[in-house]
This record gives structure tokens, C-alpha cells and sequence, in this order.
């Protein structure tokens, strides 16, 4: 899949196991995360749902060469360049019955399947085997497949095998040239099999797969290194056609091997170090210079043909192999700092370039933002390796610790592990960690420790029941590791659940662990993966929120006290229009000023302690009049100013109801003083008033005289006081 140059191997000692305080506040570096940044690659259905994945990416070397008519895609190099029909669920394999079978799998697990458009233009001709250097035809090889099929070799000379056959072979002896109507047609085929993206079909699709590697793997059909131009064009023709077939599609771009390839076209790469492509393309970077590219074509056209840029990234000392040497195990725990820390220096060849500082999120997040405002970042292929070993276990967990933190958008690993593999089963810590789908936070808080190369953590608010998740990782090779967690900004409510994965390579449940004031102590095994779910309080909704209108510009909430709340935050609507936070205070009661007349506001209120909130209280309006002879004294009789301010009230709380349109005339439009009011007034004013409230979800009024008989009901001063109340 990509080029991997191995560093030297160093020898370091042991890291002490020491005492180890983890400080986790709730409050601080709040940030969602994307769920999409749990996804795998060619999962069955059984493995998606398990993990709880959410993307299941149809990527990789044959992807580039995948001939959807035919279901049947050329393995490049990975396979001796030889085109290889794929197994399908029901007939013959046209259509692209292979890839509806995956996409079919893939939203019955529960994910999303991420779709790569072939763009170098030559795919399989048919759905027969063939090879793209035959050794009868084009000569002894450095290798072959003696297995199967004997005569396809390898594409090296037999004399040089580090030299490849470039410009020797014939493409169309494997494929003919298809241009990008083909892949169009095939995404018309996936909206009338499984529905458009904004339909619930295939969402995502990506711009191929490593460009800059068309000739190092694809030598085949595509012996020179490809350029700066040659991709573009290839990446605004084809996101141009991805975007006209299925405009809520997400077109993921770049999808770029690795550390040469964020920097270098496939012919600097070929021909490095001349450097010749890039300096023709003002000295830019190859990665920036597409993003600027996609930036000026949605410009000029007002179409964005990528939405996210995504690249690859494989760690390269050697960490993605099996070698569990203890200096390698140490360096794998080191090296997933590349995806983060601005200080970190990589231990292999790429600390040749940019100072050998990575720091892969940031620098995406960078590119984009600098390049081309509002496109997401991805990572959709990674793997350090040592799948099968409590090692490549604990790489996995504080990887994907790693991308929560950081703020990545999506993320696809490649590929799935084993089901009984460390690190099939560190994904599930975070995704299904009890069987029952139960989850890792929500939202990334700040989570601190002495050194991340021997313990990692990471924390997460799950806001669904009000948890919190703290993902501890220890890295360390030997020995048991004291840990004290303390929590800030977070009231517990009691002891932590505690699971765990070490080496004996299951998921265990294992006994509680005591919260002690705002701390707790636990020890961790060497080389283990330690998930505490924490249970916050639960505060009750506020009652007896009371909103009145003290003048006509100001208000005054008032609200019974919460147990165990800190403060509350007091949120307001007007005119129909969403609830907006208005202030917090530590008191029971809240004061609003600069209020417009004749208006209704509405209140509602949430306690908080720490980052737990309660339900929001019931709202309550207050409506800037101020109504003649208020309060109202019984015996006092009603007057038209009485019933005109009132009407103009429940105008006002109509209108915060969003009911549209005038309700019936009332009765004597316009009541000149001395008019006479009657149990009419009054009834229309009710009607009015319920319809108002019952839109706003308030309560229905119970009133003085339920039943208002025409000329038979006296109008009282507790008729005309029960409407004041319902609109304060």
C-alpha cells in the first residue's frame, strides 16, 4: 500500500513504573466528538455492529482499479497486477453486485459505507482473470504466481528485481480505458439500488485512492509518476460529476499515502530529489496546492468538489508489522505522538523533512483552514501494526483517544483486526465495551497526565445519561502503575465502573472503584487498557418558575432551589423565536432589563452542577403591561381600560406563540370608557388566552365562573385578575 523505510533501532531503558495522577476536568477543552472517527475497513456485518462502528471504507490499491460492470478489480501490485473477479451474493457479478453486497452489509451493521471512485481511467475489460505481465509474453520475472496461475509475474526483472517493467508491457492486455461517465453511471446504479445520500444511501465517496503512488503500484497501466495537473484534473472532473449526480454526497480528496505524499507529486516522489514538478507550481506543497486548487474551482464554478481532505498515515520505523522487540514495542508506544504533539520528533526517516515534526491533526486542521475554509479533515487509512499483542492493543486505544481529542472528523482503519486480536477488542473499549453497545463519551474534556509514552488518558462527558468516561492506558512494559484520577467539574454520585483489557486479551469487568471526595485510586497492570465510567448526580428540573413583568421594559424570574445545583442559567424567547441563554446566577432569581412594551417573553430555567445539567424547568411568560388598578380589589368593578389592556396582552402572547393570523373580532372592538363589559369580554379574552398557551405548552387556566352565561354572568374582579395571571 505504501512505502515503509525503517529507522535504526534504538536501545532504551525501561520507563520506571511511578505514581501516576491523572487530572480530569469536566469543564475545560470541551469538544464534541465525531463519531465518524470510528470507522474500519471492509467489515462484515457481524464485525461492524460488534465494534460499533460507524464507517466501513471500500478503499485500498484495487479500489483504484474497480470496474463496477464487471465486479471485478485489478490487485495492482499488491498481486501480481492481475484482475480478479469478485465473489458476489447472486448472479453474475454485473452492476456492481460486489460493491451492493458491501454496502448492503455495511448499513446492516449500523455504519456508513465510504465509496472510492476509480479516477486513472483504465479498469478491467471483463470479468475473466488476467495479468498485467505476462511472464510468456514479456519474460522471466523476479517473481510469480506459482500458486495459481504460474504465468503472471510480478512486473520486476528476474535480473534487478528492485528494477520495475516500465513501458514494457501493454495496459489493454487487463483493461480499456473508461472515462468518468462510467463512474457516474455507476453512482446513478447506487442511488437507484440503496436511495441518495440525502435519502439514506451511500453518503460518502472518495477521490481514489494514493494518486501520488499510481506508478509505484499501478505500474501496469500507469508507468510515470503522476503530477500536480494530472491529478487536479483528474480531481475536479471527477468531484465535478460526484457532486451533478448526488449533490448531498461528502467527496472525501487527496487520499495520499503518507509523509512524501502531503508534500510531493508521484513524479517528485519518482525523481526525488530534482524536485521539478513542485517548483513549476510556485514552490507550494503538493497537498496545499490541491487544496487552494479546490478553493479557486468552487470560486470560479460555486461548486465544492471536496469536502473533506484525507490522508493516510503509517507510522515508519516499523511499527506497522508484527516485530513486538522490546525497543519496537517502546517506539510504538512513542509514536503515536505523531499524530498530535508539536514537539514530538519522529524516529524515522521523515525526521529528514519540516524539522521531522508531524503532527498530523494540527497540520491538517492548518492546511484546511488555511487552504480552503471549511473543509473536514480524515484520516482513512492507519495501522501501527502488532494487531495480535497487548501492544498494538494499547497503540490502537490512544489512537483513538488521540483523534477524539484533537477534533478529527472522520477516520477509517485499515482494515478491520481479527475479532479475537488486542486490537479488535481496544476499538470495542471504546464502541461496546460491555456487549450492550455501551459507549465512550461524547464530548472530549481535558484530561492530563505526567507522560503519555508510559500512561495515556483520555476523558470523554457521555451527555446522554450524564457519565464520565476516563480511558486509561497504560504503556508501560512491566509492573503495576498506582493511578489517582482526580475530577474537577464534575459532581459523582458514587463509585466507578471499572473495565478492563490487558494481556490475557479480554474484557472484564472488574470490581468498583471507590469515589473518595472528588478522587479516585486504582491500580493498572502493565500493558493494559482500564475504562472507568463514572455516574454523575441528577438534578431535578426547577419548579415554581414564576416570569413577571415589573415595569414595561424589565422582569423578574423567580424559581424554587434545586438539591445539589451550583448555579442555573435562565433562557428566554420572544416573538416565536428559539430559546437563547440570557444569563446565569448562583441565586434563585434573575432580573431582566431593556425589555420592549407590550411584549411577551418567555422563560424557562436549567440547574447546573459542574457540567450536569437538569431537564429545563416549565416555561413561564411575563408581558411588559402594566395593568391599570393592579391588583385588582374584589368588589371592584370592571372598566374598559381593563379589558383593552388585557386584549392587548394576549395579542402579545399569541404572537410568542407563533399563531398566525387574527383571531375572531371581540365583541366592541374599540370599548370607550364607561362602556359596559360584559361576560362576552370575558369569554373571548379566554379563548384567545387558551389558544395562546396551549401553543406555548403552559398549562391551562383554571378560572373563577368556568361557565360565563351572556347577560345572566356578573363580570367580577376575579374574572379580569385570572387573565392578568395567565400573561403576568
Amino acid at each position: 500500500m505504501r512505502f515503509s523505510i525503517l529507522a535504526l533501532t534504538l536501545t532504551l531503558s525501561m520507563p520506571a513504573v511511578a505514581q501516576v495522577t491523572i487530572s480530569v476536568d469536566a469543564g475545560a477543552n470541551r469538544r464534541d466528538i465525531d463519531p465518524r472517527i470510528y470507522g474500519v475497513a471492509f467489515a462484515s456485518t457481524p464485525e461492524l455492529l460488534d465494534l460499533g462502528a460507524t464507517l466501513n471504507r471500500w478503499g485500498g490499491n484495487a479500489m483504484s482499479r474497480y470496474n463496477w460492470q464487471f465486479s471485478t478489480a485489478n490487485r495492482a501490485k499488491d498481486y501480481y497486477f492481475e484482475n480478479i473477479p469478485d465473489t458476489v451474493s447472486s448472479g453474475d457479478g454485473s452492476n456492481g453486485k460486489s460493491a451492493d453486497d458491501f454496502i448492503d452489509a455495511t448499513f446492516a451493521g449500523g455504519a456508513e459505507p465510504v465509496m472510492t471512485i476509480p479516477m486513472m481511467g483504465l479498469l478491467p475489460k471483463d470479468r475473466s482473470i488476467r495479468c498485467g505481465y505476462l511472464i510468456s509474453k514479456y519474460g522471466p520475472q523476479q517473481d510469480a504466481d506459482f500458486e495459481w496461475r504460474p504465468d503472471c509475474g510480478n512486473g520486476r526483472y528476474a535480473a534487478n528485481p528492485h528494477d520495475r517493467m516500465l513501458h514494457v508491457n501493454d495496459p489493454f492486455d487487463t483493461s480499456a480505458v473508461y472515462p468518468a461517465s462510467h463512474q457516474t453511471d455507476w453512482i446513478e446504479h447506487l442511488i437507484a439500488t440503496h436511495g441518495s445520500a440525502a435519502n439514506g444511501g451511500v453518503r460518502y465517496y472518495s477521490l481514489d485512492n494514493e494518486p501520488s503512488l499510481w506508478s509505484a503500484d499501478h505500474w501496469d497501466v500507469h508507468p510515470d509518476g503522476s503530477t500536480y495537473d494530472e491529478v487536479w484534473a483528474k480531481m475536479a472532473e471527477y468531484g465535478a460529476a460526484i457532486r451533478a449526480t448526488d449533490p448531498n454526497a461528502v467527496i472525501t480528496g487527496v487520499e495520499e499515502w503518507g509523509w512524501s505524499g502531503y508534500f510531493m507529486s508521484g513524479r517528485d516522489q519518482e525523481d526525488f530529489p530534482d524536485g521539478t514538478d513542485r517548483a513549476n507550481h510556485g514552490g507550494i506543497g503538493y497537498t496545499e496546492w490541491l487544496l487552494q486548487q479546490a478553493a479557486a474551482y468552487e470560486q470560479a464554478n460555486g461548486i465544492r468538489i471536496m469536502d473533506v481532505l484525507a490522508l493516510h498515515f503509517y507510522p515508519q520505523s516499523g511499527e506497522f508489522s508484527n516485530d513486538i522487540s522490546e525497543a519496537q514495542q517502546l517506539r510504538r508506544n512513542r509514536s503515536t505522538r505523531a499524530l498530535w504533539d508539536p514537539a514530538y520528533v519522529d524516529e524515522s526517516w521523515i525526521s529528514c523533512c519540516e524539522g521531522g515534526i508531524v503532527k498530523l491533526i494540527p497540520r491538517l486542521r492548518q492546511w484546511a483552514d488555511d487552504n480552503y475554509p471549511g473543509t473536514q479533515i480524515a484520516i482513512t487509512e492507519y495501522n501501527w501494526g502488532a494487531e495480535s499483542h497487548i501492544n498494538g492493543g494499547t497503540a490502537q486505544a490512544d489512537i483513538l483517544g488521540i483523534f477524539g481529542r484533537e477534533g478529527l472528523d472522520m477516520a477509517t482503519r485499515w482494515t478491520t483486526p481479527t475479532a479475537t486480536s488486542h486490537a479488535y477488542k481496544a476499538f470495542k473499549m471504546y464502541r461496546n465495551y460491555d456487549g450492550n453497545q455501551s459507549r465512550f463519551g461524547n464530548v472530549s474534556v481535558s484530561a492530563t497526565g505526567p507522560n503519555p509514552d508510559n500512561v495515556s488518558a483520555f476523558a470523554a462527558h457521555r451527555t446522554a445519561d450524564d457519565q464520565l468516561t476516563v480511558m486509561i492506558i497504560a504503556k508501560v512494559l512491566t509492573g503495576t502503575t498506582p493511578v489517582t484520577v482526580n475530577l474537577a467539574n464534575f459532581p459523582a454520585s458514587g463509585a466507578a465502573q471499572r473495565w478492563q483489557l490487558d494481556s490475557a486479551n479480554a474484557i472484564t469487568q472488574l470490581a468498583n472503584v471507590a469515589l473518595s471526595g472528588s478522587s479516585l485510586s486504582l491500580t493498572v497492570p502493565a500493558q493494559s487498557i482500564t475504562l472507568l465510567v463514572i455516574p454523575g448526580i441528577t438534578l431535578s428540573a426547577p419548579t415554581g418558575v414564576v416570569a413577571t413583568a415589573t415595569t414595561t421594559s424589565t422582569a423578574t424570574i423567580n424559581w424554587s432551589p434545586v438539591a445539589n445545583a451550583t448555579f442555573y442559567s435562565v433562557y428566554r424567547s420572544s416573538g416565536n423565536d428559539t430559546f437563547a441563554l440570557r444569563g446565569t446566577t448562583a441565586a434563585t432569581t434573575f432580573s431582566e432589563t431593556s425589555l420592549t412594551a407590550n411584549k411577551t417573553y418567555l422563560y424557562k430555567v436549567v440547574a447546573t452542577a459542574g457540567v450536569i445539567s437538569s431537564p429545563f424547568s416549565a416555561i413561564d411568560p411575563a408581558t411588559t403591561i402594566m395593568f391599570t388598578d393592579d391588583p385588582l380589589v374584589a368588589g371592584t368593578r370592571a372598566k374598559a381600560a381593563h379589558i383593552t389592556e388585557l386584549r392587548a396582552a394576549v395579542d402579545a402572547m399569541r404572537a410568542a406563540a407563533g399563531l398566525v393570523g387574527e383571531h375572531p373580532p371581540f365583541t366592541n372592538p374599540v370599548l370607550s370608557a364607561g362602556t359596559s363589559i360584559k361576560a362576552v369580554h370575558i369569554q373571548e379574552l379566554r379563548t384567545a388566552m387558551d389558544q395562546a398557551r396551549a401553543a406555548i405548552g403552559l398549562s391551562a387556566l383554571a378560572y373563577t365562573d368556568p361557565t360565563l352565561t351572556a347577560g345572566t354572568t356578573k363580570v367580577k374582579a376575579a374574572h379580569v385578575t385570572d387573565l392578568r395571571n395567565g400573561v403576568k
